[in-house]
């Protein structure tokens, strides 16, 4: 029913007054529903025209002059401005003014204004080019890092393989000692079961009789060595394919009770590894704020890559009274070093605890350090194997005539590979690793320290209780410790002649052979001045 039926029912059907109208007598008028729908759309669209005539004016009423009420034709080329025809011609504002028409300078304006658009969408379409390249380059990049990452755990895989295939071996020859010894051990019980029960179940007469048999037997077993039983242990060492192995080296200090009174300190022999040039710096009687209390400690660089790289060191302290490895005191840590710096541990160990906890001879009055370095990479032991190579080079070439220099820059020009240089970006945090410690009252756990000569520098670094970052003021002279026939402390030299201690054979070789060639040159040269 429409809604309209509703309305007209109630009043027809429930009004008194209206009782004599029945509601089948009314008739439906056709024409109703259409004058709603009217009603309705023009009810809706009214606020919207009401809203366009109040904001938006015919053009004509925008493009006339407000002098003259006139339609805009002229454009003033004097005055930059749109005028109408009277104002040109009789306003007397714009006499002997330029004038053009209006629509020439529109179209010109709008030619320019389009010029300037299109420039502006290509300057759009250009840099939306350089975010997508520069979107392209950032899945590149990503693609990249995704493709390094899956070549390493390839090859990290590979390496895990091969280590297992390692264990694998060791595990197979280590169970063959061990079934061979098992067999052995059980044939040697079950003849002493037989022996026993020999012993318990025979007569005095029979076990007579057998006496020569079981000693027969015995024999027989106990003529077979010991030796041949005992196996050369396996080594528990697995080869790294990732990081490269300690370099190591032992400091003897001999007569340490007479260092220790002198209070100097005290230098190793020179490490030479992969180029670089290392040695132990060690205070008999401490150093700065600890001097009588502990013994200082620390690891030097004297040669080495010209920028700071990080490197892994051990020091350890060897019990000398039991030969326990287990008892060693290892100090294990990675520093940034820089030629010249020196870093370690001012507390290594409480000095009258030493000869007390078997680490100082007291007979031989000797104590033991060792000390380990080495590069956290094969690929910054490479780096500084290339540079060391450089060196050389350089070294060579500066000791050769002006001919062999040609001839040895064509040798080296055919082999660019030689002359490549490695660089590498080291990390800056250290990360120590602690192992054997001693209990804490005997020595400082693992404070690691950059050696200085300032005793104010070793307050501070007491009182904070932090890495000291301090460079290190170098000395000009230097003791070194060497075994002489009387154990006492060897010569005294400088530190430049200390780097240069050592040089490779390859260098003595080129020296050598340098210098026979220069010789032999310079003699030519005199023979024929001679003769002329």
């Amino acid at each position: 029913m429409h809604p309209g039926s509703q309305c007209m029912s109630f009043h027809v059907m429930d009004r008194d007054e209206r009782a004599s109208l029945h509601l089948h007598e009314l008739v439906n008028c056709r024409w109703v529903e259409e004058v709603t729908q009217q009603l309705d759309t023009l009810q809706s669209a009214l606020p919207t025209a009401l809203a366009g005539l109040g904001s938006a004016k015919p053009d004509s009423d925008r493009d006339k002059c407000l002098s003259h009420l006139e339609k805009l034709s002229v454009y003033c080329w004097t005055c930059r401005c749109c005028i109408c025809h009277q104002c040109a011609l009789w306003g007397g504002t714009h006499s002997g003014h330029l004038f053009k028409p209006l629509d020439e300078i529109y179209e010109q304006h709008v030619t320019q204004i389009k010029d300037e658009v299109a420039q502006l969408r290509r300057r759009l379409m250009e840099l939306i080019s350089i975010v997508q390249e520069v979107e392209r380059n950032v899945e590149t990049v990503r693609s990249a890092k995704e493709e390094r990452v899956r070549e390493i755990r390839s090859v990290v895989e590979s390496m895990i393989s091969r280590l297992d295939s390692q264990l694998k071996t060791k595990l197979l020859t280590l169970m063959g000692q061990k079934d061979s010894l098992t067999q052995e051990t059980e044939q040697l019980e079950h003849l002493l079961h037989e022996i026993e029960h020999q012993l318990h179940a025979c007569t005095r007469s029979e076990l007579i009789v057998k006496s020569n048999d079981l000693s027969r037997m015995i024999n027989g077993i106990r003529k077979k060595p010991m030796t041949s039983f005992v196996t050369p242990p396996v080594p528990a060492d697995f080869h790294s394919e990732i990081v490269p192995p300690y370099d190591s080296s032992t400091f003897i200090m001999y007569n340490f009770s007479q260092l220790q009174r002198k209070a100097d300190p005290v230098y190793s022999n020179p490490l030479q590894s992969k180029g670089l040039c290392w040695r132990l710096k060690v205070y008999p009687d401490g150093n700065g704020i600890v001097r009588g209390n502990y013994l200082s400690v620390f690891l030097e660089l004297t040669t080495g890559y010209p920028e700071t790289s990080k490197y892994e060191y051990r020091v350890e302290m060897v019990h000398q009274a039991s030969r326990d490895s287990s008892k060693n005191i290892i100090r294990e840590f990675a520093s940034d070093f820089e030629v010249g710096e020196c870093w370690g541990y001012n507390r290594f160990f409480r000095l009258d605890l030493l000869a007390s906890e078997g680490y100082l001879n007291v007979t031989l009055d000797t104590l033991v350090l060792r000390f380990q370095i080495r590069a956290p990479t094969f690929y910054q032991k490479c780096r500084d194997l290339q540079w060391y190579i450089n060196q050389i080079q350089s070294r060579s070439q500066s000791c050769l005539t002006p001919n062999e220099n040609k001839v040895q820059a064509t040798r080296f020009d055919s082999h660019p590979s030689v002359n490549g240089g490695i660089t590498s970006d080291v990390g800056t945090n250290p990360i120590p690793s602690t192992s054997h410690d001693c209990p804490p009252e005997k020595c400082v756990s693992s404070t690691i320290t950059k050696e200085a000569d300032s005793t104010k520098m070793e307050e501070e670094m007491d009182t904070s209780n932090n890495v000291a970052t301090t460079s290190v003021t170098p000395t000009n002279k230097i003791t070194l410790t060497s075994k002489s026939s009387n154990h006492s402390v060897g010569s005294t030299t400088s530190d430049s002649s200390i780097q240069t201690q050592q040089p490779l054979r390859y260098l003595e070789i080129t020296l050598t052979i340098s210098k026979s060639a220069t010789h032999r040159i310079r003699t030519e040269k005199r023979k024929e001045r001679t003769e002329a």
